[in-house]
């Protein structure tokens, strides 16, 4: 049945009487991009006056550009937003007000008037008249499905042309979810960032990340190495909706076609079976919501981030009614979506990693269970998603679990390779058992171009250099490395992608680090002291390099193992010294994880070079480098600094309290002292809740929870209860960068 005009005015209505202004403000500025395309969707809180900006160096007018938006429409709201805009917005010369209420001729013109006189602004409104006229254009059907919630009615041929798209993209999504393996999901949470990157109160569900998407909204979401990003991104894709369509698109190969979006997903396989062509996806689109989930903003090549900043800004001007969320690692370099909401995906709670191994492994999970509540590195290893998927699958097959993230990772390739179907394989013509060999001279080229994956002409010279080396050291026949290549895709973890271009890339990019860190640990532990040149070069080639701080992240843990072999641990913890001391000079915060991941042996030999350096660039007088020190400081989670951090957190000032805590995501109560019971119970009510409140949202620390279960205080229980059980749903939302910190 067709739309009527009545359907959205009863719509609107709804919105107005439910007092749902978030979701008016996120049309409104769908709206308000039609007439300027220009503006800047701003956070939800805190808005300055302001839900779109377009600063006067973006139009064309040279002139600032504002839009605000009130479902309960009055002179003295418009007033208001009019004098808090121009006071933090200097260049604004024109708003855009929006409204789904009735605004009369004779009060549109007092309102104008009223708005150049006393804030010397062009004022231009939006009303109920015209947003009724809008959605009823056929080519905004999708914003009547996204914030009306009204059914779609489209002609047949349309029609087809939805359903034919629903199908492919249902197939891409498919694809997608076949990298987990059948194995359970789980649904993450996430906390919303302010604009400076730093943790606010506010908690998503997957349900409201999904809700944010359908709404129009630009989302970036952050996450750490192996946290779930991706599998977020199929669970969006999988969720039940009763409009809109989801395309996963892998961000680095979309951004290097040089295609627009929609010639992109058409060349998809999926998409040419069904016939679809970039018009008939744009036809599609001017019907139906479209949600693109872009992934891999982080693992874009370095000489193909000019086109990416590019191509995803002309995205978000393009489709202004689409739902666009980039998922990446902390990097350095920010997705271009002004105005995004920032989130970073949260580590597992104790109850999502039960009922993962639960569902996984049924009454066998006690088991497992129980030996991660054993170890305290391996408890903290298993609330990163994908550690966690690894170590049941060592369990399954009854193999030994490590308690590093190299040693998982290890084991579980050593099973890959000792699989029936894939260990003789790998020991004849043409691998000859040396696939280690080729792996790392992949990997390792890949994290050099900070790219995951390498075209198909690149790949064979990489893998024809290294079987040159081996032929003539004596180790093989000569290989070809298209049958080298095709061996590796046949029986290892390396894959190969035919689009856009023929490449090869790992089944995940936890993998290609562990073995770029395998060849570059080895040239790390070759470096003498007496080779200055040489230690210049890996620290200008490695440390300096935001691409490999995870491999650097991983080898770093291998220095903190100690083997019981005297010559072996004292080559590890000078290594380990070598590595410290190299990022001090490039990046202090760096410098401080990596002395906490190379564990007490090497921190004894540079406490006191990283304990100096770090108190004297604290005693500068500067506060914003005086706190990227103190983060440096808790990040060694060593307690040579309790005497500036134990302050600061036991202070009566509650927002430097909380900002010291959010300095660094995961404060231990090693960076307090081995007395910290003592100290913290002496400390005020308020500061014992921020502690375990804290602690215990970033850890779940078994010690911190026994502390505040011991303490007299209600408030500090209560606080505790909520970091260990599952984010409120009702808490909702409302309206390293790499090389210079660590990702």
């Amino acid at each position: 049945m067709a739309i009527l005009r009545t359907d959205i005015e009863r719509a609107l209505d709804e919105i107005a009487s439910q007092e749902e202004g978030m979701r008016f403000q996120g049309l409104a500025v769908v709206l308000g991009k039609m007439r300027w395309p220009e503006l800047i969707a701003r956070q939800r809180k805190k808005d300055f006056g302001l839900d779109a900006y377009a600063p006067q160096s973006l139009t064309l007018e040279k002139i600032g550009k504002g839009l605000a938006a009130s479902i309960t429409p009055a002179l003295r709201k418009i007033s208001s937003d009019a004098k808090t805009a121009k006071e933090n917005f200097p260049d604004l010369k024109t708003l855009l007000f929006v409204t789904p209420a009735k605004v009369g001729n004779a009060d549109r013109k007092l309102w104008e008037e009223a708005v150049r006189k006393d804030h010397g602004l062009e004022l231009h409104i939006i009303e109920r008249e015209e947003i009724i006229t809008l959605l009823m254009m056929p080519e905004n059907a999708s914003l009547r499905a996204s914030f009306l919630h009204l059914d779609i009615d489209v002609e047949p041929h349309v029609a087809g042309i939805i359903e034919r798209t629903k199908r492919a993209a249902d197939a891409v999504t498919l694809a997608w979810a076949g990298k987990t393996k059948g194995h359970p999901l789980i649904d993450l949470t996430a906390v919303r960032l302010d604009p400076n990157g730093a943790e606010t109160a506010d908690v998503l569900s997957l349900e409201q990340i999904d809700q944010a998407l359908s709404q129009s909204r630009r989302i970036v979401l952050e996450g750490a190495a192996g946290c779930g990003k991706t599998t977020t991104l199929i669970q969006l894709a999988q969720r039940a909706r009763t409009a809109g369509i989801s395309f996963i698109v892998e961000l680095p190969s979309w951004t290097s076609s040089h295609r627009g979006i929609l010639e992109y997903i058409a060349g998809m396989p999926a998409f040419q079976a069904e016939g679809l062509t970039p018009e008939d996806l744009a036809r599609a689109q001017q019907s139906e919501p479209f949600l693109l989930l872009l992934n891999g903003w982080n693992e874009i090549a370095q000489s193909n981030s000019a086109q990416a900043n590019d191509a995803l800004r002309e995205l978000e001007r393009a489709l202004p009614s689409a739902g666009i969320i980039v998922a990446t690692r902390t990097h350095y370099l920010k997705p271009p979506l002004p105005g995004a909401l920032l989130l970073r995906l949260l580590r597992l709670r104790p109850a999502q990693r039960t009922a993962y191994l639960t569902a996984r492994l049924g009454v066998q999970s006690t088991e497992l269970r129980a030996r991660i509540a054993a170890d305290s590195s391996l408890d903290s290893l298993t609330r990163t998603p994908f550690v966690l998927a690894e170590v049941a699958s060592l369990f399954e097959a009854g193999a030994e679990i490590p308690s590093t993230k190299v040693g998982v990772l290890s084991e579980v390739l050593r099973l890959q390779e000792q699989r029936e179907e894939h260990r003789n394989a790998l020991q004849l013509v043409p691998i000859f058992g040396l696939q280690t060999d080729y792996m790392k001279a992949l990997a390792t080229e890949m994290v050099r171009r900070g790219a995951v994956a390498l075209p198909e002409a690149d790949a064979r010279t990489v893998v024809a250099a290294i079987a040159r080396e081996l032929a003539n050291r004596g180790q093989i026949e000569s290989a070809g490395a298209p049958a080298v290549l095709a061996m590796l895709t046949a029986h290892h973890v390396l894959e190969r992608v035919d689009y856009p271009q023929t490449a090869f890339q790992f089944e995940h990019q936890q993998l290609q680090e562990y073995y770029a860190a395998l060849d570059v640990r080895a040239q790390l532990l070759g470096l003498q002291d007496t080779d200055r040149a040489g230690t210049r070069r890996f620290m200008a080639d490695y440390v300096n390099e935001p691409a490999w701080a995870e491999p650097l992240r991983m080898i770093a843990e291998t220095f903190a193992e100690q083997t019981g072999d005297g010559g072996t641990d004292k080559r590890s913890t000078c290594a380990g010294g070598k590595l410290v001391e190299m990022a001090l000079v490039v990046d202090p915060i760096f410098a401080g994880e990596l002395a906490q991941l190379c564990g007490a042996a090497v921190w004894n030999e540079v406490r006191a070079a990283v304990g100096e350096r770090f108190r004297a660039a604290y005693a500068s007088r500067e506060n914003n480098y005086r706190q990227y020190v103190l983060a440096a400081m808790l990040a060694t989670g060593a307690d040579d600094f309790s005497d500036i951090i134990v302050p600061l957190l036991s202070g009566q000032d509650l927002q430097a309290r909380l900002g010291t805590y959010r300095l660094w995501p995961g404060v231990q109560v090693s960076s307090l002292g081995p007395n910290w019971r003592e100290q913290v119970r002496c400390w005020s009510e308020e500061a014992r809740a921020d502690f375990v409140s804290e602690l215990l949202h970033h850890h779940a620390d078994d010690e911190v929870a026994a502390f505040a279960a011991e303490d007299n205080s209600i408030a500090v229980k209560n606080a505790a209860a909520l970091s260990l059980t599952a984010p409120n749903e009702s808490q909702g939302w409302t309206g390293r960068a790499q090389g210079a910190s660590p990702g």
